[in-house]
């Protein structure tokens, strides 16, 4: 959980050699999760990295921006490390890494940092789960969020991609926040200060039985189409707690343009993990990478999701796998149904 991040290239199957410094530059330093998706359809996958460290660090809060002056950063690690590691300093350069989120655009495979500018600063975030929430062709983030006992609440969120051109905070617009009936503390556990749990800290003079409450927290998240309505929904898992279920009702407020694309692997693995998939309609073309991955420790359901905005029509869709067969459907592709793709067998 602590350490700053580091890319690490495979060489011809012989060695792995660190490129973290030329390709990224600069990376959190206490990351907990991360996701590849193409946020601008561009066609090349950018990357966001979530991070935590940076709410843990003592006295300190984030400012709402990564790209934070170096001296500000160096200030901080300074705090941190005499605060939490004593005089044994872990980084030789303190100013080598990002205190917070990261997002890293890709152009022709380097990755230039501008969360600030994207505005995807997040608090207490855990893993990452992308997906095209509103069907307008451009993916979407979810973050959950929360560390419980004895910290305070922490909301999830859900930010909203405006066309490519960065990220609008509306959990709260759209429901995700506040949670039902305003729901924040759960029952963490209760002591007994009369007999077993009578030398406890928190049974200082006291007698009886003793509820300690905590924030709720959430952990992992994954989104899917779990009623099949056309439009995706969140399901969220919580710590010590009952899961939350988020029902989209977008396709009932509105017609909703989509396709979903089942990958079939025949050479390459049985569920097409590592391929890379476009849907092109006229100009347009929407590019996903099936990693199977969302959230922290978690797994969206396949098929992948296009959202096709005002798109009626798909031309076709190409499909690069993980064998290297490339392949190409073109044959009456009609919109807001699911197409199975079968990798030809040579």
């Amino acid at each position: 959980m602590s350490g700053s991040d580091a890319y690490y290239r495979n060489s011809k199957g012989q060695a792995f050699e660190n490129h973290t410094k030329e390709v990224f530059g600069r990376t959190p330093w206490g990351s907990m999760g991360l996701k590849f998706f193409d946020f601008d359809q561009d066609g090349e996958l950018d990357l966001y990295v979530t991070d935590m460290h940076s709410d843990m660090t003592p006295g300190q809060s984030k400012v709402g921006s990564r790209n934070v002056s170096a001296s500000f950063e160096k200030q901080k690690s300074e705090q941190w490390c005499s605060k939490e590691w004593g005089s044994e300093v872990f980084l030789t350069d303190k100013t080598n890494f990002i205190f917070g989120n990261a997002f890293y655009r890709n152009s022709d495979g380097k990755f230039r940092e501008i969360s600030e500018t994207l505005g995807v600063e997040t608090y207490w975030p855990w893993g990452v789960s992308v997906g095209d929430l509103n069907a307008d062709g451009f993916e979407d983030i979810f973050v959950t969020a929360g560390m419980g006992y004895p910290f305070r609440y922490g909301i999830n969120s859900l930010l909203l991609n405006d066309g490519g051109r960065r990220f609008y905070d509306c959990e709260f617009k759209l429901g995700v926040e506040p949670r039902t009936r305003g729901r924040t503390v759960i029952t963490d556990f209760v002591l007994d200060c009369s007999e077993k749990d009578k030398d406890h800290p928190l049974c200082f003079e006291r007698k009886g039985e003793l509820t300690v409450q905590s924030s709720t927290s959430s952990r992992s998240s994954a989104i899917c189409d779990l009623d099949n309505d056309g439009d995706l929904d969140i399901v969220v898992n919580n710590m010590n707690d009952r899961p939350q279920l988020l029902i989209s009702d977008l396709a009932q407020k509105g017609t909703v343009h989509f396709l979903k694309v089942l990958l079939q692997g025949k050479r390459s693995n049985a569920d097409g993990l590592g391929a890379f998939v476009k849907v092109r309609c006229g100009a347009a073309t929407f590019t996903q990478f099936n990693d199977g991955k969302s959230g922290y420790l978690s797994q969206s359901s396949m098929p992948l999701y296009f959202g096709l905005g005002e798109k009626t029509n798909v031309d076709r869709i190409e499909v690069r796998w993980p064998s290297g067969i490339k392949q190409e459907i073109t044959n009456e592709i009609s919109v807001n149904r699911l197409v199975s793709v079968r990798e030809p067998a040579q």
